[in-house]
């Protein structure tokens, strides 16, 4: 059986390589990023299919990663090690279906097709019923379910119940009221305008520019 040691690297990221690991070895080393249920669920899923398990250090542009690097090399998973436990078990359980799917199509064409789709919501059924999630993500769990999309952050229910858990509540722009003036991660000032569909007008004070920001954005409220 093939798992995946965790060991630390030079730059912050934690990486694994591949070699025999019980499961009580591995539920301990994983502990502080997910429940011990879905420690449990993903000791199971990788003996099946063995890959490397990267934790890696924060990235803005994802959460977490499943790339095959050459024909015989072995598939490599990594999920950012600053998600909240319930976020990073969402995550990692995202990428053991890309995982799955690949083992079982042999490709990573559509990879977040029909066939990715049927193997997501089983994981995470499986996860519901061996009690991973707290109670009040449940409801939440099983509507992303029915219609999983290609990242938890698409999901804006998902999304919003899985940030109660971050240590640092962060400030969404849906959250300020229409007229307030807001700044971005990139240091641009807008001031919030209507809402159309999942993204506001807003408008870049240095410019005058409108521009369609969702409403999910992290933000920090421009104190004038």
């Amino acid at each position: 059986m093939r798992l995946s040691a965790l060991e630390p690297k030079r730059n912050g990221i934690t990486q694994t390589r591949c070699q025999f690991m019980k499961q009580d070895a591995f539920v301990n080393q994983m502990r502080k990023y997910m429940p011990e249920p879905a420690c449990i669920a993903g000791y199971q899923w990788l003996c099946k299919h063995p890959a490397k398990l990267k934790i890696a250090k924060p990235r803005k542009t994802k959460l977490g990663d499943f790339r095959i690097r050459g024909k015989n090399q072995i598939p490599e998973i990594s999920v950012n090690g600053d998600l909240n436990p319930y976020a990073f078990t969402v995550t990692f359980t995202h990428e053991i279906a890309h995982l799955m799917d690949y083992m079982e199509r042999g490709n990573l064409q559509n990879p977040h097709g029909q066939d990715w789709k049927t193997i997501y919501s089983n994981l995470l059924m499986e996860l519901l019923e061996n009690d991973a999630f707290p109670i009040d993500l449940v409801p939440a769990v099983k509507q992303h379910i029915k219609s999983p999309k290609a990242a938890s952050c698409s999901d804006p229910e998902l999304l919003d119940q899985l940030r109660l858990y971050d240590d640092n509540t962060t400030l969404t722009l849906k959250e300020l009221p229409e007229g307030a003036t807001f700044i971005l991660r990139n240091d641009r000032m807008f001031e919030k305008g209507e809402l159309r569909r999942t993204r506001y007008r807003c408008i870049e004070l240095s410019s005058g520019k409108p521009y369609l920001v969702h409403g999910q954005s992290e933000v920090k409220l421009h104190n004038s």
